[in-house]
């Protein structure tokens, strides 16, 4: 069943909320009028409300939102309600390291390539994707992880208007596919970087070149298309096929 998955601040009487599960600033509330339940993050933001045995299944899915992830993974979230998207490398124990701004104390810092918790990468959003690269160098697979569903998550392929010419251009570039340890190890090689550019030094180059070795873009490739060439087309975000625009 899908809930409402709309962030949004709590500011109802506290009197009308029964906390029923409190673990690491996650509360899982029923209301004690209507019977509904709801999840609240460690800032007092909902995100997610529904049923009750729908909400207590869901509660784990936020306290734990890696589970599933392994070590290597490639992931990616959408960001600005699916303007962008951005990308980390799942390390395990809950943790990514990524190209990004980091956050302390509520605030965004310095942008560069730093180890970080989960709710980092995926902050008030509650879907990601999980990005598979098959060993035949053709495009990735993306695996949506929804937290406020329970059942098995959806599997589909971007949407590519150049069909199976970057496979030939990957391979021209000697494309390697990484084990989980040395997409893992490159990673940690490159951190403390900070020189970010949106065009060649973005979080999705990071994320690719530590799977295949490539620094390929395309978030850009594909922003270009759409404004210089006029072949691209855009796929709803809540779309199955939807695609992931500008880094």
């Amino acid at each position: 069943m899908i809930m409402n998955n709309i962030p949004i601040k709590a500011f109802d009487n506290d009197l009308l909320w029964e906390t029923i599960q409190w673990e690491k600033g996650w509360k899982l509330q029923k209301n004690n009028i209507t019977g509904r339940a709801r999840i609240l993050n460690e800032d007092g933001i909902r995100l997610a409300s529904g049923s009750f045995q729908d909400m207590s299944k869901a509660i784990d899915r936020f306290i734990k939102p890696w589970k599933g992830c392994k070590i290597g993974d490639i992931l990616a979230v959408q960001r600005l309600g699916g303007l962008y998207s951005h990308f980390a490398i799942y390390i395990g124990y809950g943790k990514v390291i990524h190209f990004a701004p980091e956050i302390i104390n509520g605030k965004s810092e310095n942008c560069y390539i730093h180890k970080a918790d989960f709710s980092e990468f995926i902050l008030t959003e509650t879907k990601y994707d999980i990005i598979h690269f098959p060993e035949d160098g053709s495009d990735p697979i993306h695996e949506c992880v929804n937290l406020t569903i329970d059942g098995e998550n959806s599997l589909y392929e971007r949407v590519n208007v150049l069909a199976g010419i970057k496979t030939k251009i990957r391979n021209l570039k000697g494309y390697h596919l990484y084990s989980a340890q040395e997409t893992v190890e490159r990673a940690k090689s490159r951190l403390g970087e900070d020189k970010y550019n949106l065009a060649f030094n973005n979080c999705e180059h990071f994320a690719l070149w530590c799977k295949t070795g490539i620094k390929e873009s395309s978030q850009v490739d594909d922003f270009l298309n759409n404004i210089w060439m006029g072949k691209g087309r855009m796929i709803p975000a809540g779309s199955k096929d939807r695609r992931i625009l500008l880094a």
